[in-house]
């Protein structure tokens, strides 16, 4: 299966977001750098995840983005649905052949909620903990603490 680039910079910008927050929210010119995304690409796609309470974005010269909850809370399947182009509703409108429509169409749609389903098995904190493992670094040692 071949995950579309806006769910793999959604992905990427996630967890650059949290291994790099601390105090300060996390710029997207940041992000962009560091992971080699096209800015333009970067903005619609960090838009996406902060109209999905993914991410929390504010605005201004100290403005950035920083996780709306725990990473421990956060799952994989959470990024990719906040920007997946996949509709259930419409995945068979362009089929004409009754296998498609009977056979093939809900085949697909079965395998991809159990994907969903698999990754919502997979938090960011988990990512964060493999990619420290593998020598990613991160820029700050400070948490933030989410408890009120």
């Amino acid at each position: 299966m071949k995950l579309s680039k806006k769910i793999i910079y959604a992905i990427e910008s996630v967890i650059d977001i949290a291994l790099h927050s601390g105090v300060e929210p996390v710029q997207n010119i940041e992000i962009a750098k560091r992971q080699g995304i096209p800015k333009r690409y970067l903005e619609q796609t960090l838009q996406s995840l902060v109209k999905n309470k993914i991410l929390i974005g504010s605005r201004g010269p100290k403005g950035g983005y920083r996780l709306a909850k725990e990473r421990r809370k956060t799952k994989l399947s959470d990024i990719i649905l906040s920007v997946n182009e996949y509709n259930k509703k419409n995945s068979g409108t362009q089929l004409t052949s009754m296998i498609s429509k009977k056979i093939v169409d809900p085949l697909l749609t079965q395998i991809y909620e159990i994907w969903i389903n698999e990754l919502k098995k997979i938090s960011v904190e988990d990512i964060c903990r493999i990619a420290q493992e593998k020598g990613i670094d991160k820029n700050t040692t400070e948490k933030i603490d989410f408890v009120i």
